[in-house]
This record gives C-alpha cells, sequence and structure tokens, in this order.
C-alpha cells in the first residue's frame, strides 16, 4: 500500500516522516544529469546493507507509481547511480542574521522523495507493513550553503491507540554542481537517511 504524504511544512531540517506534504513544481529549471550518493544507516550510523527503495528526485510527476529509479543498498549502505532531474532556481526567504527579518535569496532547489518500507504495529497481531513516500525539499544557496525542509513526526491512532515514531530521518545532504564540465550542467546529490526505531503504540 503507497501513502503519498501531500502537505508542504517549511523549516529547519529535522526528521524525514511520515506527514502529509506536496512537492512543489519547479519554478523554472529544465532536465539535468544527475549523479547521487546514497546511504542509510542504523541509528548508530551503521551500514543497512540489501535494503530495496525507490528514489523520486526532481520530476514533475512524482506521485506516479513507477517513477524514480529503484535500488538496493550494498554493503556499504550506499547505492550510486546517475539519472535525470529537474533543479530549478527560485526564492527562497532567509533570515537575516539573528533578527526577525528575512530577505528573498535565489538558490537552487531539488525535490526528492524516498518510498520505503514503514512496520506499523497492532494491538495484536503482527505488525501491518505499508510502503510511505517519505519527502523533502532542499535548496542550496550562493556560496555553497544547504538548507532543507521536512515533515515533523507524525502521529495517528490505531485501534484507539496513539501511534509516534518517526520512522526515517535525514541527516546529511549536499547538492553541488560540478564546475569542470564548461558546455553541460551535471549536477551532485549527496544524500544520507537514518532508520529510527520502530514506532510504539501509546
Amino acid at each position: 500500500m503507497l501513502r503519498i504524504l501531500n502537505s508542504i511544512l517549511y523549516g529547519c531540517l529535522a526528521c524525514l516522516a511520515a506527514t502529509p506534504f506536496v512537492l512543489a513544481r519547479a519554478a523554472e529549471g529544465g532536465t539535468v544529469p544527475l549523479d547521487v550518493e546514497f546511504k542509510l544507516t542504523d541509528r548508530e550510523y551503521r551500514p543497512l546493507a540489501g535494503v530495496p527503495l525507490r528514489l523520486v528526485l526532481g520530476i514533475e510527476d512524482w506521485q506516479a507509481a513507477g517513477a524514480g529509479v529503484r535500488i538496493v543498498t550494498g554493503e556499504d549502505g550506499a547505492a550510486r547511480f546517475t539519472t535525470q532531474a529537474v533543479i530549478d532556481r527560485r526564492r527562497q526567504w532567509t533570515n537575516v542574521g539573528f533578527t526577525p527579518f528575512s530577505i528573498p535569496k535565489r538558490v537552487d532547489h531539488i525535490s526528492i522523495a524516498a518510498e520505503l518500507q514503514f512496520a506499523v504495529p497492532r494491538k495484536e497481531g503482527e505488525d501491518t507493513i505499508h510502503h510511505w513516500l517519505y519527502t523533502a525539499e532542499i535548496y542550496r544557496y550562493p556560496g555553497g550553503d544547504f538548507s532543507g525542509a521536512t515533515g515533523p513526526n507524525f502521529q495517528m491512532k490505531v485501534d484507539g491507540w496513539v501511534l509516534t515514531g518517526g520512522g526515517y530521518k535525514l541527516w546529511n545532504f549536499a547538492l553541488s554542481l560540478d564546475e569542470t564540465n564548461a558546455t553541460d550542467k551535471h549536477w551532485h546529490l549527496k544524500l544520507a537517511l537514518m532508520r529510527m526505531p520502530k514506532a510504539q503504540l501509546r
């Protein structure tokens, strides 16, 4: 069962979680080659090998069941591949120092999503396994700084009990342009997710 997260919450990067989320459509930009370095770890940063997942990177039809690239993590918990993605240019409001004021800055932006298994415990019987699409927005500022936006931990009820837990956390990311290629834009994306402890019924 695939549940798509479909509302945007902006803020500092905290954790990837199964919560409503909608990926913003590109304001301007085109399809470019993207080299991806992906890594999946546990909470102690140990690699998780042999995990199948689907990555959807900067495409308009991100909700399509067949969208993106399907991979399986290696012994080091990593996967490397090249794909086509939309990286657009847009304006992002940024705080001025520690003041309450903010100004718009031109940033490079990519929307990302990862389809991963999420175990929902039950009061009685075995866990129910869902496939949820975790989403995030990554922004690259002039000078090479980064920021991101994801959803918070979610809460829902199962058999009258409250289910809490984030599932996965985005703990490292970087978006960069290959400056050595003068004729074509070629981008690099580094992405690392962490599997959090299994959700509990409370």
